[in-house]
């Protein structure tokens, strides 16, 4: 898995040093060009799931329930953002070839929320409190989808902040999106991530 960050850079003199910062600029011309890059199909797209309802009261979201009776689910705001987030992709005119999602309440909503026909993956659920090597099984499965992906439309999953985090370096909100562009022979790049707080 290779990274790449495509888009212009600012500089600050901190502590004795110039350091990298990145500009609100920045944020929206490496959105654009991820829009264009899923313009032109064949990507892969993991996706954190909606906002959750939180509280005193509300259910530890790593508990799993079939039914969503006792499971966390999407707060209103939650699937408001859900709505919008599909509306994007359709605003971009981004061809989606298939959704697949955590089968788990939360990424179920957001799921069909946003694109509306979406099949659940046992591949993409929750793997916080999995043995170790059941989660790096599913973490290892979840590599060889993405790898495996041609296209010609973008394949969109839908899952959960531990799941990304076990294979890729980036840290993402909300349904943040990580664009991954699979390169035909086993492996995948990171394009980068359509922040969804930074994009329209």
């Amino acid at each position: 898995m290779r990274s790449r960050f495509n888009g212009r850079r600012a500089f600050i003199w901190l502590c004795g040093a110039w350091v990298t910062v990145l500009t609100p600029t920045t944020f929206a011309m490496a959105s654009e060009s991820l829009w264009e890059a899923l313009q032109a199909g064949g990507k892969v797209v993991v996706v954190r799931h909606a906002p959750i309802e939180r509280g005193p009261g509300q259910p530890d979201p790593r508990v799993r329930d079939p039914s969503c009776q006792t499971e966390a689910k999407l707060s209103a705001w939650g699937r408001r953002d859900a709505a919008e987030f599909g509306r994007r992709f359709r605003a971009h005119q981004v061809a989606v070839s298939q959704v697949l999602h955590s089968p788990f309440c939360r990424t179920t909503e957001t799921a069909t929320i946003a694109f509306e026909h979406a099949t659940p993956s046992g591949f993409l659920a929750l793997i916080e409190e999995m043995p170790p090597a059941e989660a790096a099984a599913q973490s290892q499965h979840l590599q060889q989808i993405t790898s495996a992906h041609g296209g010609p439309g973008n394949l969109v999953l839908i899952t959960h902040r531990p799941n990304i985090a076990a294979v890729s370096f980036e840290l993402l909100g909300y349904l943040d999106a990580l664009v991954l562009a699979p390169d035909g022979a086993g492996d995948y790049e990171e394009l980068g991530v359509i922040r969804f707080a930074d994009s329209d």
